[in-house]
Parts: C-alpha cells; structure tokens; sequence
C-alpha cells in the first residue's frame, strides 16, 4: 500500500492558526466574566477541510485534534474531556464542510447561493454537532445539564465559523477587484475598524456598539467581502475581549452571563452578517452588470464579425480583403492597427495600415505584424502593446493581421480567440482570392491572346478598335473585332459577338475568328460568301450558333466598301457631320439558315469615319435598342478630326460613362481613304 506524503505545510498552517485561535478563546473563557464566548478554531479547521482535497482531511482533522488534547491538557482540563472536546471539534468541521461540499462543491461565499449554503452547512449544522457532543462532555466532566451549555457552545463555534472561516474562505475574493486594497492599505482598514470597535464598546451601559455598523456597511460598499469579513473577525475578538473586561453597552448583564453571551454573539453575527449580505448583493449586481456588458460586447463582436465575414466573402481580389480588415475587422478589438498580406515570392508584406496608409514591408522586418508571418505564430509586443497573428490555412500562410492597443493592457484569451478567428478568416478568403487572381490572369492572357494585332499600314484605311468586357473582374467574353490586308491592296474587316461571357464563350469565338480570317484570305467572291463560309465551319465550333458577325472589304482603288450583317447592328459611316447607318446586306445569325447570304455597298466619299459595334455599347437598362442607335448617331456627328483613336475613345465614353455595362463591347473606328485614280 502506497503511502501518502504529509502535506507539511498544510499541517503547520492548521496548527498555528487552531493554537493561537484556543489561546485567544480559553483567555476569554477563564475571565471573571465567562459569559461572552468565541471560539475561533472552529473557523480555522473548517476552512481547511472546505480549501483542502478529501484526501487530506485526515491530516488536517488529527492535527486539530491533537493541538486540542495539548492546550485542552495545559489548561488543567481531563484527558476524558479532553478527547471528548477533540471529537467534538473534529466531527463538528467535517460535518460541516463534507454538507458544504455536497452542495457547494467550489463555494464561492459572494455568491448568495453558495453564502445561503455556508451559513447553513458551515455556521449551522456542524456547530449543532459539535455543540451536542461538547456539551455532554461538559456534562459528564463537570455535572451542568446539557441544556445549559448547548446554547452557548453552539454560538461561540458557530460565530467562529462565520468570522474566522468566512474570512479564510473570502481573502482572495478581491483579486483584480477594481478599487481592492493592498496589504498595507487592508492593514490599515483593520486597525481603524479595531480602533472604532474598541471606541464603540468601550462606555459602560450605553448603546455604542451600533458605531460599528456604519463602518462595516461603509467597508462592503467601498472594498467588497473579503474586507468586510476580515473586518468581522477584528470587530468579534475586540467586542469579546471588551465585554469579558466588563466594558461595553451589556457590561450591567453580567449576572445573567447567559442572557449577555445571546444579546453579544447574536449582535456581532447580524453586524458581520448584515455587512456580508450587502457586499454580495453588491457584488452579484456588479457581477450581472459586468456579465450583460460582456454579453452586450459579444453580441456587438459577433455582429461585427459577421458583416466582416460578408464583406470578405464578397471581396474578390486580396487589396479588396485587406481594405475590409483594415476598415472593419481590426477596429473589434484595438484601436488601430494593420494587415499584411504575403506576396507571391514570399519576401514582402503588402501592409494597409487602419490609417489608410499602404506600403511594402520586408518579411525580415522586425515589426510584430512581419514576425508573425515569418514565424507563423502569435507574436506580442509591449511598447506599444500589440499583438499579431499569422492568417494561415491549409498550412500556408497568406499574411498576418496586427492590433495595437492605446493601453498596455494585457492581451485576455478572448482577445487573443476572436484575433485568430480573424486571421483564418482571412486566411481562407486570401486562398480564395488567390485561385480568383490566378484564374483572372489566366483569363486576361487568354483574351489577349484573342485580340488581333492589325498592322498600322492596313490599305487606304487608319484602324483603331478595342474591347471591353462586361465582367472587368474577369476580363474573357466573346466579343472580338479584327482588321487585316487583302490581295489586291484591299482591307478586311470584322466586329463579332458570340453568346456567353465565359471560357466556353471565348473558345468559340476564337475559332470563329480564325476561321474568318482564314476565309477571307482564301475566297475574293465577298463577304456574303466569306459568311456563307462561315456558317458551314461553324458546325464543327461549339457555342457558335446564333452568334452576329459584321464583315466589310474596302477597296481604296475604287472607293467602294461591300459589308454583310449575320445578325450584328449595321455599320455607321460618318462623313463631315453627317451620320447614316449602312442597312443593307442583313441576315440572320450565324448557323441559322443555310440559304444564300445578301451583302451591300456603298461609295466611300474621301476622309470618311466607318464605325462598327456589338449591341454591348447600345444597351441600358431603361431605354430600347433604337434610342442606343439614335443616341450614337448624335454622338459620331458632333465629332470632328480624322484620328480614329480619338473618335474611339470619345465614342466609348460618352456612350457608356456612367453606366454599368450589360453585355460586352467591342468598338472599330476605320478612317477610310479612297486611293487618287
């Protein structure tokens, strides 16, 4: 059988405080006046069961025990009594501590629960049971009836109970309490509360003991129970030892020592008791405020959190997820502070600032915000007080958020939980923002790849033409234009639009394109055969069907410009300030009929603008399509010069400024120049 260690200290610390406390209580029990009675080891040995493990009892109850046979023995008293006052002394404390720790299994004595259990386990029932046996003890050793001593035996352990025990049970109570004294400054409170005690009991038959109420209410609203208790156990020992001296407002009862010893110990328990119930009840509203403030700053939290989650699952690039933690993230827990997010190389920082100030940062830095993605751990710096956590998932880190605080306050578990909820939430918008920009440039490339390169010396005509997509944030669609030269010193032309603004839009209309350019290449019979061509290689593209294409040829030898429409808005053609749609050569879309295809021209007088479209730069959301027509009408022929750059850029900003695009846009501006015969 394994042996337990004897828990030294604990041993020591119950026989100091059992013996001095005896000490105290057999000086005043052999006054000349024995009515007063205290006994404080009462309070000593159930304090010690109540902080202590079950496992120790034993070593705390045999201790109580023999220091009660030792000073019991030296006080002249027999070893039959002496024993007996041992097991009452004994029984009495593991009673009640055992029924407190059945109901209270970790009291907390500013709790009116667990101070409802205390006074009822612990000043009630175990003094019930001591008192019994110690008054038969009394009985058989020295003949009193039991019904003289059970009365005053019970309310000397059970005051010593609610002083001393209370007070050992409630001195860290006040830890982190705001306004809670030092040691020095609690020193001081307990000399004053002796000082006014001694003052308020020492005049002979007359009321002062009341004096000391005021004090001890004062004490639990200004520092709280664990003063008011320690001031309890002060008042107790002062009146006590006034009384038994003969001084005191009850001094004249002596010769009813029993009737003095009820009026004294049922005084000092409503005193202490009183003060105790006001500081709980302090207390416990402090308790429920500080508790609704916290559940208020939590509901406030998590609202906050969410519309931060939102914001960063609607923000699609990583300078848009920074610009949300910055304006909205970092601001739930500090005053200001940063977010860093990794390049792609790993060697910088891009860091937006709470301020609004963005720059680069070297991984290396020695800033906390640099040091928690470089270790990717939490870091925390003093002064200025901050704290930094690295935004990390899939065991990658993306960055780090940074919080600097206006305080040096320390930095609580709660901080630090809703500061790493941030930094993962960060770190997977972050991850999904980075397969976006990836997938982003990949569709920009692609749709580069898509745009023609037309030759600055295209025959008898000055080109210039652009795209723009509907969806910027992907920049792929499947509107396309082109210009290129032809045999005979003739230029071809082309604005297309297939159906889609995705990948599978933009793969069609690449192979749409090419085979234009192809066609053109190889037939000299027209358009409307280029397009009729057209419709046959369209069978074998997918996503082709129902897409518009514009194609023209000019000729500068003749002047003449033959054009088709498969479906697409007609071209317009400008000269001086004169604006007219070419509305000839219409058919349907393309892969949509197999009959022959119309085409047109028209004479080119010199110095004339040619300008072809998508329907993208036409549509509004609050207009048809013939006021788009009509609006660009009015617009080509208030324009002057022979720069198409400058008419395209014109064009595209006074036709969609201020409007969300619908559709995609291509726009060509062909500045055509017959040759001189």
């Amino acid at each position: 059988m394994r042996r337990l260690p004897v828990p030294w200290r604990l041993v020591l610390a119950v026989a100091a405080g059992y013996a001095a406390g005896s000490l105290v209580s057999f000086a005043l029990f052999a006054s000349p006046a024995p009515g007063p009675v205290l006994f404080l080891p009462a309070g000593v040995t159930f304090a010690a069961l109540v902080l202590s493990e079950p496992r120790r009892w034993p070593w705390v109850l045999a201790t109580a025990a023999l220091v009660e046979v030792v000073i019991d023995r030296s006080q002249g008293i027999g070893p039959v009594a002496a024993w007996g006052f041992a097991l009452a002394n004994t029984a009495e404390p593991l009673v009640g501590a055992g029924l407190l720790r059945r109901f209270a299994p970790h009291p907390d004595l500013s709790r009116r629960r667990d101070l409802g259990a205390f006074l009822l386990c612990g000043v009630v029932a175990g003094p019930l049971v001591g008192a019994t046996i110690g008054s038969l003890t009394i009985r058989l050793a020295q003949g009193p009836a039991v019904s003289d001593v059970l009365l005053p035996f019970w309310a000397g352990d059970g005051l010593g109970v609610l002083t001393v025990g209370g007070a050992v049970l409630t001195w860290r109570l006040d830890r982190g309490r705001p306004g809670a004294p030092g040691p020095a400054g609690r020193a001081a409170l307990l000399l004053l509360t002796a000082g006014v005690t001694a003052t308020a009991f020492w005049p002979v038959g007359i009321a002062t003991a009341y004096l000391t109420l005021p004090l001890l209410v004062w004490l639990a609203v200004r520092y709280g129970v664990a003063v008011v208790t320690e001031a309890g156990v002060v008042v107790a020992v002062v009146a006590n030892v006034l009384t038994v001296a003969g001084r005191g407002p009850w001094a004249p009862l002596a010769d009813t020592p029993r009737l003095e010893a009820a009026v004294l110990q049922l005084f000092l328990a409503v005193a202490v008791l009183t003060a105790w119930l006001l500081a709980v009840e302090i207390t416990e509203r402090e308790r429920a405020r500080s508790v609704s403030l916290r559940e208020t700053e939590a509901r406030r939290r998590v609202e906050a959190l969410q519309d931060v989650t939102a914001g960063l699952a609607t923000a699609p690039t990583s300078d848009a997820i920074a610009e949300v933690l910055a304006r909205s993230g970092i601001c739930l827990l500090a005053e200001s502070g940063a977010v860093g997010v990794l390049t792609q190389d790993g060697a910088r920082l891009r860091v937006r600032a709470t301020s609004g100030q963005v720059y680069d940062m070297p991984i290396d830095d020695p800033s906390a915000l640099a040091g928690a993605a470089r270790r990717h751990a939490p870091v925390h710096a003093w002064s200025p007080s901050a704290l930094a956590v690295p935004a990390r998932t899939a065991g990658q880190t993306f960055g780090a958020l940074e919080f600097r605080f206006a305080d040096a306050q320390p930095v609580d578990e709660d901080m630090t939980a809703v500061a790493r909820t941030l930094a993962e939430l960060m770190a997977s918008a972050l991850y999904r923002a980075r397969l976006y920009e990836d997938e982003r440039d990949a569709a920009h490339q692609l749709q580069q790849a898509f745009l023609p390169v037309v030759p600055d010396d295209l025959p008898g005509a000055r080109f210039s033409g652009c795209y723009r997509p509907a969806d910027e944030d992907h920049d792929i669609g499947g509107d396309w234009y082109d210009a290129f030269p032809l045999r005979g010193e003739r230029v071809g032309f082309a604005v297309g639009d297939v159906v889609g603004h995705d990948l599978r839009a933009a793969a069609a209309m690449g192979r749409l394109h090419t085979a234009l350019r192809v066609l053109a290449f190889e037939l000299d019979e027209g358009p409307a055969a280029v397009l009729e061509a057209l419709d046959r290689a369209s069978l074998d593209i997918p996503g082709a069907a129902m897409a518009t294409i514009g194609y023209g040829e000019f000729d500068p030898a003749t002047g003449r410009l033959c054009y088709a429409c498969a479906g697409h808005p007609p071209p317009l053609l400008v000269t001086g300030h004169h604006a007219d749609y070419l509305a000839g050569g219409r058919s349907r879309p393309v892969a949509t009929e197999s009959r022959p295809r119309p085409e047109a021209s028209v004479d080119i007088p010199a110095g004339s603008m040619l300008v072809w479209y998508s329907d993208g730069l036409l549509e509004r959301r609050d207009e048809d399509l013939d006021a788009g027509l009509e609006r660009l009408l009015s617009v080509t022929s208030r324009l002057d010069g022979d720069d198409p750059q400058a008419w395209r850029d014109t064009v595209m900003q006074e036709m969609t400024a201020g409007h969300r695009l619908l559709d995609d846009v291509v726009l060509i501006c062909l500045r055509l120049q017959p040759s001189p015969p």
